[in-house]
């Protein structure tokens, strides 16, 4: 499926899929079709949700970081809703593109935040 939705891309298209695991629940819910977009690296954002190859193969998950050295991105380090730990950061050759839709950047930071906090105090 990987090499299918990085062709589809390639020529401008967006691909749909469907999800799978709750590592982004409740925002993402197992099942859910999700639409992936190219995305140039440097037009990421903290909180937008990416498409990334990782270990455990195709992963979307909400972007917490990014290291930029001279105005490049050199790293994106992501983590699901649902997570309490980040995923490695990935490299540029890892990213897939980013998932459509999923722009609520302030409301997710809030809610995930208030998360942790609660986890904590448990």
């Amino acid at each position: 499926m990987e090499e299918v939705i990085a062709e589809v891309l390639a020529k401008g298209h967006r691909a749909r899929f469907t999800a799978t695991g709750d590592s982004m629940h409740p925002f993402i819910r197992s099942g859910e079709q999700l639409l992936v977009e190219a995305v140039d690296p440097r037009a990421l954002r903290r909180g937008d949700v990416v498409l990334a190859r990782l270990e455990r193969g195709l992963t979307a998950h909400r972007v917490v970081r990014i290291e930029r050295r001279g105005g490049e991105v050199v790293s994106i380090t992501t983590r699901g809703d649902n997570c309490a730990l980040d995923d490695p950061p990935l490299g540029l050759d890892q990213l897939v593109g980013r998932i459509h839709g999923f722009r609520w950047r302030k409301f997710v930071a809030i809610v995930a935040l208030a998360r942790r906090w609660v986890r904590r105090c448990q």
